[in-house]
């Protein structure tokens, strides 16, 4: 049996996953020079508060090094600090800075804003059934 990668769902997700990023970027670039795993960490950091690399890999689901290198670049941009840890001295906190707390709350509304157009090809239960399917499949792969 061949595997037909119309309808085999990794391969669809993930290529629906770097298509939307590719089509998100010049939402957040016009203001900003982020590149997409900098726009993530920022976000993520923005959410979550706090947190340490190790935290952002898992929760922005990036590879080690590439969340290191977003995070130099977002340290160099002065967008996020970098705090000692209390609780591991070799692990350091990293947080957004005052003026990485302006740029996510500038871009933020147009992120909502190209989600919902995105989304307008969704009914609000199409919408639903989608998050539903999504938790699903995350907690089976959790398990």
């Amino acid at each position: 049996m061949a595997l037909d990668l119309d309808t085999f769902l990794p391969y669809r997700l993930a290529n629906l996953a770097n298509q939307m990023s590719e089509e998100f970027a010049p939402v957040y670039q016009q203001q900003s020079d982020l590149t997409i795993p900098q726009w993530r960490i920022l976000f993520n950091l923005a959410q979550f508060g706090q947190s340490n690399a190790k935290a952002l890999c898992v929760q922005a689901a990036m590879d080690k090094s590439t969340v290191s290198r977003a995070i130099k670049a977002l340290i160099d941009k002065q967008l996020v600090v970098s705090l000692v840890n209390p609780n591991d001295k070799r692990a350091s906190l990293l947080q957004l800075s005052e003026q990485g707390r302006l740029l996510y709350q500038k871009l933020a509304p147009d992120a909502l804003a190209w989600e919902q157009e995105l989304l307008t090809v969704l009914n609000k239960a199409e919408y639903q059934a989608l998050l539903s399917c999504l938790d699903k499949l995350t907690s089976k792969l959790a398990e």
